[in-house]
């Protein structure tokens, strides 16, 4: 019996995945449950839509970061910062303060996950990778 499953089953599949599975197995354990529903050909075309709609979306959020990265990369972003005698800061920049400092900067929103920092813990210069999947850039960071 074919199903498509609702949800990540451990050791069985992840969602969306259309398997083949025994009658009994399928029906008690799965469908049940709601893990599960018949792949039908009205299901499967409409997880095929899905799939494509997801799809699209990703390949348009990789059009905005590659955007995003051509407008940033190379350049130099200033965050001010409070600093004790030695230029060591009271509280780390995190990438979360660069994340809001380039939406001040572009406009757009940048999800933290996708800087590749250490939290910056001293005045001066710093570089922080922009990485999503295959797409990267830099920028420079300065700490005042």
């Amino acid at each position: 019996m074919k199903v498509i499953l609702l949800i990540d089953v451990p050791k069985i599949g992840k969602k969306d995945d259309v398997l083949d599975l025994k009658d009994g197995f399928a029906h008690n354990v799965l469908i049940s449950k709601g893990k599960a529903i018949l792949a039908t050909p009205q299901a499967l075309s409409q997880l095929d839509a899905k799939k494509a709609k997801r799809e699209r979306e990703r390949q348009e959020e990789n059009k905005s970061f590659a955007t995003l990265i051509a407008e940033i990369n190379n350049k130099k972003i200033t965050i001010k910062a409070k600093a004790n005698d030695k230029g060591v800061l009271f509280k780390s920049v995190t990438p979360r303060d660069v994340s809001l400092e380039i939406k001040n900067l572009t406009g757009e929103n940048i999800d933290e996950k996708y800087l590749v920092m250490d939290h910056i813990k001293s005045l001066g210069k710093h570089t922080v990778i922009l990485r999503k999947g295959d797409l990267e850039g830099e920028c420079e960071v300065i700490v005042e």
